[in-house]
């Protein structure tokens, strides 16, 4: 039904009436109007923010590697410092965490959680990434023994050097990087000691890093971090500088202590 005409030939009185009886309201006063097209715009505008935003995260998400290909989760309140003989510093390790995830909302750094297995680095790194992800932040789960795997599939695998690209390229995109159990690729020399990390992997490894902290300059013409990369290891500075070439440790390792979560008298819990 063409409802047009009727209300072109309306008073405004009858107008208001009308949209009154339906719920409406009329806005005349031409403040409240520019108001009212400004709450408008925004929502407009917060709208597809939110839906390029959600999208580019179930793209993140997609190509995210597992161990095991499982997709894990875990968020602070998951945290229970009492199944540690040490409640004191398992709080203490949570509240760290906490606090550092908190910082990456603002800034841009590295962080890295190191302690022997099973004690909570991967649980609590994971949560990191929920707290982002919750202020707007994309974020990206790797395991880099499961890249290791890739790496040596990719050989007889069209399709698995595909995906490693994919993969690789992404790395260097999203907000927030976790690289979980970083040095476990390594393996351990017969005569002790650990082995270098394969070459190619170190090389996939440094351009990440690189173009996760270049592209801003200042008028010194430092690097700039953009991006930030959480990092959980088994290993010691000193172990992993067996495994790697210091000029990747010196992008990815933090040089802050205070970035640097040590699960000090923790105790496998798994």
């Amino acid at each position: 039904m063409n409802i047009g005409a009727p209300i072109i030939g309306m008073h405004q009185d009858e107008i208001k009436r009308m949209a009154e009886e339906h719920g409406a309201v009329i806005l005349t006063d031409p403040d409240e109007i520019e108001a009212f097209k400004k709450r408008r715009d925004k929502e407009f505008h917060d709208e597809i923010e939110e839906n390029v935003f959600q999208q580019h995260m179930r793209f993140f998400d997609a190509i995210s590697l597992y161990s095991g290909d499982e997709k894990l989760s875990f968020t602070f309140n998951d945290w229970d410092p009492t199944k540690q003989e040490d409640v004191n510093t398992a709080k203490g390790i949570g509240n760290q965490c906490f606090t550092l995830a908190k910082e990456m909302l603002t800034d841009n750094f590295n962080v890295m959680l190191v302690g022997t297995p099973g004690v909570g680095k991967t649980s609590l790194a994971l949560a990191m990434l929920e707290a982002v992800h919750a202020k707007r932040k994309t974020t990206m789960f790797v395991s880099t023994m499961a890249l290791s795997l890739l790496l040596t599939e990719r050989f007889d695998n069209r399709e698995a050097q595909q995906k490693l690209d994919r993969i690789i390229s992404a790395m260097k995109k999203v907000d927030v990087l976790l690289l979980d159990d970083f040095g476990t690729e390594a393996g351990m020399k017969a005569e002790g000691g650990f082995k270098p990390v394969r070459k190619d992997l170190q090389e996939y490894f440094f351009n990440v890093a690189d173009a996760r902290l270049a592209t801003i300059k200042d008028d010194d013409d430092n690097k700039h971090r953009i991006k930030s990369t959480i990092i959980t290891t088994n290993n010691t500075m000193g172990q992993l500088k067996q495994m790697y070439n210091e000029k990747l440790l010196s992008r990815l390792i933090p040089h802050d202590v205070d970035k640097t979560v040590v699960f000090k008298n923790m105790v496998d819990i798994r």
